[in-house]
């Protein structure tokens, strides 16, 4: 009932403005009868409306432009309330009504194509919608909106290359600074050759990547894989290093490369050396279980324990304290080993199904790094959890 009310709200303009102003305006017998067809046509669609046949009161409704069009804000507005409500179907039908106008005047009829831009966006009909505000791009007063709804549908459809012509006019009109997402546009045109193989094709999206973002996490990870894979080790080490400065929080993500590429040259104390580095830079629990690991391997397990201890009692961690209890249970006496085997399964079952990333822009949380956050679309806010329960 709530949208009948709002509905009748929108139209009782359209009833004072053609049942006062043209009664007390018009007054020859023609003008009379013509107001009164109106009248009953605008009754007729409140009765279907009150009936709840919102399909017909709104084609009632809309055959009334044919007498004034003054009354366009008010079915724009209707359909835009539509829209909101999800009935999108209804929302299209309005505005393709209002467009089909030959009266309606150019400002109203690009008022009604954004709109109906909008209703083919949130119905998935992307390829209208692209239509639609590639025309306006032209018009000055929908210029900027036009862009940014581009902007979102070749995300959308993963078209990076035009991605990254609309990214390049908007960040040139000086409305926001598009440098983060133009370089992304850059790393994703970049994965799609790496996952293809074709790393020497991938290197030129990357260097422009780091043109317009010197320091992007996200390109110094995926050159560095590349030199990982095609067995360039030193030039990998060299290139993870500067996520050490660039992006700390983004290091996990490489450290799997990162051992590799130090067992290959058979350099143990420089992982020991990268790692402490890290560490000191403020590199995460991962980091710190790892340099841990190294030590436990290279020294002994009492030497990895006490350096566990000690760090978390700066940096209190459960995973922390999960490969802790693992260390103690090695060298524990039967009286004790009970405790601290129930001591891991309560450890184990707080870190299970904890979510391992979360946006620092809309606060969404996964397991799996995204670097576009499925939920606000910002480009490389998500990271690694920090505090106690994350990195």
């Amino acid at each position: 009932m709530d949208i009948i009310l709002i509905i009748f709200s929108l139209l009782l303009p359209i009833a004072w403005f053609f049942g006062y102003r043209k009664g007390k305006v018009l007054s020859s017998e023609s003008d009379s009868e013509q107001h009164l067809g109106l009248s009953r046509k605008y009754f007729t669609g409140l009765n279907y409306l009150l009936n709840e046949e919102s399909d017909k009161a709104i084609d009632t409704f809309v055959s009334m432009l044919e007498v004034d069009s003054e009354t366009v804000e008010t079915h724009l507005a209707l359909g835009n309330l539509f829209r909101k409500r999800g009935e999108i179907d209804k929302a299209i039908r309005i505005h393709q009504n209002l467009i089909a106008r030959p009266s309606l005047s150019s400002e109203h009829r690009k008022q009604a194509l954004m709109s109906l831009g909008y209703d083919y966006m949130a119905a998935g009909l992307l390829e209208r919608a692209e239509n639609i505000f590639k025309e306006l791009i032209f018009d000055s007063h929908h210029k900027t909106s036009s862009f940014k709804q581009l902007l979102q549908i070749y995300q959308q459809t993963k078209d990076w290359q035009n991605a990254i012509k609309i990214a390049e006019q908007l960040h040139q009109s000086g409305h926001k600074a598009y440098n983060r997402e133009i370089a992304h546009f850059y790393c994703e045109l970049a994965e799609i050759q790496i996952n293809d193989h074709a790393y020497k094709q991938a290197t030129p999206y990357l260097k422009k990547a780091f043109v317009i973002e010197p320091q992007s996490a996200r390109a110094t990870l995926l050159s560095g894989n590349i030199y990982h894979v095609t067995g360039q080790f030193k030039q990998a080490v060299r290139t993870y290093k500067n996520l050490i400065k660039n992006d700390i929080d983004i290091l996990p993500a490489a450290l799997d490369n990162i051992l590799d590429c130090f067992d290959k040259l058979g350099d143990h104390k420089g992982l020991l050396t990268f790692l402490r580095e890290a560490i000191e830079q403020g590199a995460g629990i991962s980091v710190i279980l790892q340099y841990a690991t190294e030590l436990q391997s290279r020294e002994n397990d009492h030497v990895a324990a006490k350096y566990l201890a000690d760090t978390m009692i700066k940096h209190p961690s459960i995973k922390g304290l999960l490969e802790l209890i693992n260390l103690h249970l090695k060298h524990s006496s039967e009286s004790g080993r009970p405790s601290l085997l129930m001591l891991k399964d309560v450890v184990t079952k707080l870190l299970k199904n904890k979510p391992v990333y979360q946006c620092g822009n809309c606060g969404f949380s996964a397991k799996t790094l995204f670097w576009q956050c499925p939920t606000c679309k910002s480009w490389g806010n998500v990271k690694p959890i920090r505090g106690i329960e994350g990195e």
